[in-house]
């Protein structure tokens, strides 16, 4: 089920379950013009890693660069970026393991950066470019791949946000290693942080963009016959697919794991009696040492029940499912797996280890373990498919099991994990046009309370889950298609961003969510600094006549920023401002909203946002300032965010005369003036205070923001408040309920004013003064207090 926020920007999903039908998309590269490059505010002293000395120290002397290849260490550790060459210039071979030394070196160097960049505020300084050999497009193609496994440093790269906020990254993909060609391109995209991945084919840049895909169409045939092989399959999304391959087709399916199953008592002891025998034998650890040990061994020991479980329903259901200990990792093991089966008609690479630690905490080796399951498990596999010709002819199609992780970055804790499989795309890629292999990769995001995921309600705020029955249906749809390339399956992008990883959805095109991500970046424009849990600061630029909303309101005749647009700007950047850990909050109210009229005109254009967060007594308040390109306050409020969105009583409209400063409906068509003016493009004037208002009435943009609050009933209070004589304008609170953004009535009420609709009450705007100064409490009444 869904949590949907009273603003339909940061939504957050509901801890437990959160399923939703999945979206299938392919991505495809597209020339991509490069924009005019921004000039960088810093200075960045930059080091080059590499695997072939070579390239990195000509690069790194045409950058001004330090060096880390090997043979030489660098000295110092100030670097603001890297620029990562891994392993392009070396050549690739199946299985040849050069990777392995090029990521213990990645991994080694950023952390000798990590706590610099993770306690780096500022959005313009640190970066992290990974460079990959795949011939310009990032591997989309039918052409030869020269580096598949700079795929490992994508998903590498693309991840590190989540733990390094404010990172820049970038994959840049070239089809010449020239050192001279690298620089000048470098040298450009340092200072265009468009996209996350950017390609060079013959001096054309590219980017990819995802798009809609419609479901594959049947070309295999499955049946008794075939023989499935399934590594790592034999517990979460691999034995689903295990028990639907043969419950449907009636195959013979194989899954593997790293141990024989024991023959210990454990291994089938009923639940409450296995949960004493857990119990014991962490009582009887007497150190600390021995404690980690024993939960070691625990979960292993839960892991193998769950196998055991598996394979007896499976018998008891009369499946042909048969286990097989084999480390896909280790090729003699493979070797002997294969010797011992029938040619499998279909491999199914699922193997993979989820180590959810942040990337400072893991060892070098601990990181190249993770990638090792996904790349050496699939050059093991693939190198045993290719031993004979008979396999290779039996072979109907090799499917890879990838990530979305990978694709688009994963948790917290998972760049080794993204950076694995990321890596197996690429490695598809490679296969198919190198040997003709009928290789397929499928990035999932996370199953329903099924697979390696470690923190299940941490996953559901990154991305909605998929429900089991529909991905084994939707597996085995792309098992039969027989295609050979990557596709994505994605549901509702979640609210645990960061704001630096909204341009890696840029080109999502086609995908229902790209509006809204769209519109969060509208009013944050171009991050300056950022503090996970803490503060924002963004500026955006208002022309003046850009936007239907910049060309209807004046101050002293001035075209100006509506109020309605201020509030709007503020709540926004100020959503970005959450607690730790993501919680499900909502904008409760906006108070003591102060706004310098002189300050809105549209004069210098730039308007920054700062937006700072607490807890205080009254729960989540983010404090939020936005001044003028001059420096002048241009308005000032606090936003209280509640775990449940408020709810609005039915008022009684008040009698004019008795509340003289809350005028009735009538009054609404008389008042207004002074200092502003509202030319009724948009935003409604006396004579029409409510007009039917959407966001392509307001933003003349290819994806507008939608607005959380009513901008026409907004704009209709501050009217209704009478002439503005002074600079100072101030309302006492702002409650947006759900369905605030359509108001279709304003009614006064004591204390204010109450905007309904379809007759619901939704929104409430109370004490607003077209005063110079503050006295104290609106003379139209007390405060109201929703809900």
């Amino acid at each position: 089920m869904t949590v949907t926020a009273v603003r339909p920007h940061l939504v957050s999903f509901e801890t437990g379950s959160f399923v939703r039908p999945v979206r299938r998309m392919v991505w495809e590269p597209v020339p991509h013009p490069l924009p005019p490059p921004s000039p960088s505010p810093v200075a960045r002293r930059l080091l080059v890693i590499g695997s072939d000395p070579d390239l990195a120290v000509r690069l790194a002397s045409r950058l001004g660069a330090d060096v880390c290849a090997p043979g030489r260490e660098p000295e110092h550790d100030d670097w603001d970026g890297i620029v990562d060459l891994n392993v392009t210039g070396v050549p690739y071979r199946l299985g040849g393991g050069e990777w392995r030394d090029a990521l213990d070196r990645t991994t080694r160097m950023v952390q000798r950066r990590y706590a610099s960049w993770r306690a780096e505020s500022r959005a313009d300084r640190c970066c992290y470019v990974a460079v990959t050999h795949l011939g310009g497009l990032m591997g989309y193609d039918d052409g030869r791949i020269g580096t598949p496994l700079g795929g490992i440093w994508a998903g590498f790269a693309k991840c590190l946000p989540r733990e390094l906020p404010n990172l820049a990254v970038k994959v840049l993909d070239v089809d010449t290693a020239d050192p001279d060609g690298l620089a000048g391109l470098l040298e450009s995209e340092l200072a265009a942080w468009d996209l996350f991945e950017i390609g060079y084919r013959r001096g054309v840049r590219h980017a990819l963009t995802a798009l809609p895909s419609p479901e594959p169409q049947p070309r295999l045939d499955l049946d008794a016959d075939d023989v499935v092989l399934i590594s790592g399959g034999a517990r979460g999304v691999g034995f689903a697919l295990a028990r639907g391959l043969a419950e449907r087709f009636g195959c013979r399916v194989v899954v593997t794991g790293r141990d024989e199953l024991p023959t210990a008592d454990w291994l089938t002891l009923p639940d409450d009696r296995y949960a004493a025998h857990r119990h014991a034998r962490i009582a009887a650890a007497r150190t600390a040492d021995a404690l980690r040990k024993t939960r070691a061994a625990l979960k292993r020991e839960s892991e193998l029940r769950q196998v055991a479980a598996n394979l007896a329903a499976a018998e008891r259901d009369g499946l042909r499912i048969a286990y097989e200990a084999c480390d896909c990792v280790r090729q003699e093991q493979v070797d002997a797996l294969f010797a011992r089966l029938p040619a499998p008609t279909v491999v199914v690479h699922n193997a993979g280890i989820d180590v959810p630690t942040r990337l400072d905490m893991k060892s070098p080796e601990e990181v190249v373990r993770t990638v090792e399951v996904k790349v050496s498990g699939f050059e093991s596999l693939t190198r045993a498919v290719l031993a004979t010709p008979e396999r290779r002819a039996a072979l109907k199609v090799f499917c890879n099991v990838g990530s979305l992780a990978g694709r688009m970055g994963g948790m917290i804790g998972q760049i080794d994990y993204a950076a694995g499989n990321e890596a197996l795309p690429r490695l598809g890629f490679w296969a198919r046009n190198t040997y003709g292999l009928p290789t397929q990769t499928l990035c999932w995001p996370t199953w329903e309370r099924l697979g390696v995921i470690a923190n299940y309600d941490a996953a559901v705020r990154y991305v909605s889950t998929l429900d089991p029955a529909e991905g084994v249906r939707r597996w085995i749809d792309e098992l039969r298609s027989g295609g050979t390339g990557e596709v994505m399956f994605i549901g509702q992008v979640g609210g645990a961003l960061v704001p630096t990883q909204l341009r890696g959805f840029w080109l999502f095109t086609g995908h229902p969510d790209l509006p809204r991500l769209h519109g969060l970046a509208h009013f944050l424009g171009d991050v300056e600094d950022f503090r996970p849990f803490h503060s924002l600061r963004g500026s955006i630029v208002h022309r003046q006549g850009s936007h239907p909303c910049l060309t209807d309101f004046t101050v002293d005749g001035r075209p100006a920023l509506p109020v309605s647009v201020l509030v709007e700007q503020a709540c926004s950047v100020a959503d970005w401002v959450v607690p730790p850990g993501w919680p499900p909050q909502h904008l409760a109210s906006v108070r003591d909203v102060r706004v310098h009229l002189s300050a809105l005109v549209l004069e210098g254009g730039r308007f920054t946002t700062s937006a700072v967060g607490e807890t205080t007594e009254e729960g989540w308040t983010v404090n939020a300032t936005i001044t003028a390109a001059d420096g002048a306050v241009a308005g000032s409020m606090r936003l209280l965010y509640e775990p449940e969105p408020p709810a609005l009583p039915h008022h009684q409209p008040e009698p004019p005369a008795l509340s003289p400063l809350i005028p009735a409906p009538s009054a609404v068509k008389a008042r207004g003036g002074g200092r502003l003016a509202w030319s009724g493009l948009v935003l409604g004037t006396a004579e029409d205070p409510l007009p039917v208002v959407t966001a392509a009435d307001l933003w003349t943009t290819p994806f507008p923001p939608v607005h959380g609050i009513s901008p026409a009933a907004l704009e209709a209070a501050v009217r209704a408040a009478g002439p503005v004589s002074g600079d100072l304008l101030t309302i006492d609170r702002i409650v947006p309920c759900p369905g605030a953004q359509h108001v279709d009535r304003l009614l006064p009420v004591e204390g204010g004013w109450v905007g309904s609709r379809a007759g619901e009450p939704v929104l409430f705007v109370a004490g607003v003064i077209p005063g110079s100064r503050r006295t104290g409490r609106s003379a139209a009444g007390s405060p109201h207090r929703s809900g």
